[in-house]
C-alpha cells in the first residue's frame, strides 16, 4: 500500500529517479556512490511500499513500466524544486555569490560568447560562471541531469514532451561558407557549386543536420559529392584546412577569426544555422537568470 507522507522515504525516491534517469542500475550506482546491490533493494523497497512493479527488463536494458513513467513525472518536478531550491539558496538573493553553469560548444563560446562572459563578469564579479564545451548530444544529456542550467546550440530541437516549461529563445542566425588555406591552396577560381563539386571536400559527418543541408544543394543542381573527409567538429574542420588537405564547409564566424583562411564567394546562397539559448524556467537561480537577461537584452537591441 502507499506510504503515508509524514513517513516519506526521500532517498528511495532520488534512487529511483537517477535509474529512471540513466537507465542503467550500474550507472545509478556509480553516480550515487551506491553498492549495485544496495540500489536494487532500494527499488525493491519502493515497489514494495507503492505495491507496484516500476521497471521492467528488455534487450536495450531497462525501461519504466507505464504507472512508473506517471510516477517519475511527479518526482523529476519535485527533483527540479529541490534543486532549484539548493541552488538559490547558494546563489543568494543580492547575488553576492553563486554559479553559473553553461554547455556550450567551442567555436561558439570563443566566437559569440567572449563579450557577453567578460561583461557579466564585470557586473557580477562574485559569481562563477562554469564552460562546458563538449559535441550537442552530450550537452543536451547534461542539461537533462540538470547538470548545467543553460544550453546554447545549434539547430535544437526540443524532443522532449514532459518540458513543458522549456525555453528556446533564438539569439542569432549565421551562414556557412567553404573555405581553404590561402597560404596551401591555390586559388581555386571557383565561384559555383559545379565547380566546387569536383574540389577536395571536407564536410561534417554523416546524419548530422549540417551535412544533409549542404547535400541537399548539390542535389537539387543534379551534384553528387564524395567528401574525402568526414568530420565530426568545427575544431576538427578547422585543423584539416589549415594543413591544406582540401575545401572545409564552416559557419563564416569561424573562418573570418581565421586570417590563414579565404572564404570562397558562390554564386549560392549556403544554408544558414539558428544558434539558440534553451533553459528551463523553474529551475533558473538568480545568477543564470541575469546571464539570460543579458544575452536576450542584447539581441532585443
Amino acid at each position: 500500500m502507499a506510504l503515508p507522507c509524514n513517513n516519506l522515504n526521500l532517498n528511495l525516491y532520488r534512487v529511483f529517479y537517477t535509474v529512471a534517469k540513466t537507465k542503467s542500475f550500474s550507472e545509478s550506482s556509480r553516480n550515487l556512490h551506491i553498492s549495485q546491490p544496495a540500489i536494487s533493494k532500494h527499488i525493491q523497497n519502493l515497489e514494495y511500499e507503492l505495491n507496484t512493479i516500476l521497471f521492467y527488463r528488455t534487450n536495450r536494458g531497462i525501461e519504466l513500466t507505464p504507472e512508473a513513467k506517471t510516477l517519475f513525472n511527479y518526482v523529476e518536478k519535485a527533483y527540479n524544486f529541490l534543486m532549484l531550491g539548493e541552488r538559490e539558496l547558494m546563489s543568494g538573493k543580492e547575488l553576492m555569490k553563486g554559479k553559473v553553469s553553461i554547455g556550450v560548444p567551442t567555436y561558439i563560446s570563443v566566437n559569440y560568447l567572449n563579450n557577453y562572459v567578460k561583461k557579466y563578469m564585470m557586473e557580477h564579479p562574485n559569481i562563477v560562471i562554469k564552460m562546458t564545451n563538449k559535441d550537442s548530444k552530450s550537452l543536451i544529456e547534461l542539461f537533462n541531469q540538470h547538470t548545467i542550467d543553460l544550453l546554447i546550440l545549434p539547430n535544437y530541437i526540443n524532443n522532449s514532451k514532459s518540458s513543458k516549461d522549456l525555453k528556446i529563445v533564438e539569439l542569432f542566425k549565421e551562414k556557412y561558407c567553404f573555405v581553404y588555406n590561402k597560404d596551401k591552396v591555390k586559388n581555386p577560381e571557383v565561384n559555383s557549386l559545379d565547380q566546387l563539386c569536383n574540389k577536395p571536400l571536407l564536410l561534417p559527418e554523416k546524419n548530422t543536420l549540417e551535412r544533409k543541408n549542404i547535400e541537399d544543394m548539390f542535389s537539387r543542381k543534379g551534384l553528387t559529392i564524395e567528401p574525402i573527409m568526414e568530420l565530426e567538429s568545427p575544431e576538427m574542420m578547422l585543423n584539416y584546412v589549415n594543413e591544406g588537405m582540401g575545401y572545409g564547409y564552416i559557419l563564416e564566424s569561424i573562418a573570418k577569426s581565421h586570417p590563414e583562411l579565404e572564404v570562397i564567394n558562390l554564386i549560392e546562397e549556403l544554408p544558414s544555422e539558428i544558434i539558440s539559448l534553451i533553459y528551463s524556467e523553474n529551475t533558473l537561480t538568480n545568477s543564470s537568470k541575469e546571464f539570460v537577461h543579458l544575452l536576450t537584452e542584447e539581441k532585443n537591441n
